[in-house]
């Protein structure tokens, strides 16, 4: 984006997604969309499957990121999964570069990292509906805090429904499928 767009994004409530109502993000979506190049990438639940078997969930993120950014011209953005930025700048791919600015949680200080996180959300979220409509069950939101998911989940049906749309390393769903004697 352009500099001069940050007041804008900001002065249209731009901010962590997780801040704002799902009707607001929707809305911001579109004026995003219009103001900023984007590009989203998406990773199925059996692409992370497939390489969470050799891969760790936050490598298979700086992997992507870092190849999102290269793609990119101009100064680049990072809201880390993690606290440290020197490892995970070197697992992008992204070590030494003086174009990227790379923190936990910019998604609050940066307001084109928070259209980011808007855009990403809003994606996800249509994802898991389209999800939801394709199979006929309420699924929830998809995370882990989600009473709905959960639910969903402890369904065998609706596993099976779900079947390759479910990633298989993730501690919700290996607690679900791997109960202990203190859960009953």
């Amino acid at each position: 984006m352009p500099s001069s767009i940050e007041n804008t994004l900001t002065g249209i409530g731009v901010t962590d997604s997780k801040k704002l109502r799902p009707g607001r993000r929707e809305e911001l979506f579109h004026q995003i969309k219009k103001m900023c190049k984007h590009q989203i990438r998406i990773i199925t639940a059996s692409e992370l499957n497939e390489r969470m078997g050799r891969e760790s969930l936050n490598l298979i993120e700086a992997k992507e990121m870092g190849a999102l950014a290269l793609s990119m011209s101009g100064k680049v953005y990072l809201d880390l999964p993690e606290l440290h930025s020197n490892g995970f700048l070197r697992k992008a791919g992204l070590a030494g570069r003086h174009d990227v600015v790379a923190e936990h949680k910019a998604d609050l200080k940066y307001p084109i990292v928070g259209a980011a996180s808007i855009l990403a959300k809003v994606t996800r979220d249509r994802l898991v509906a389209e999800l939801a409509e394709r199979i006929g069950e309420e699924i929830g939101s998809g995370y882990t805090s989600d009473e709905r998911t959960i639910n969903a989940l402890k369904n065998p049906e609706i596993r099976m429904k779900l079947r390759g749309e479910i990633r298989k390393r993730w501690s919700t769903v290996e607690r679900i499928l791997q109960p202990k004697l203190t859960d009953f």
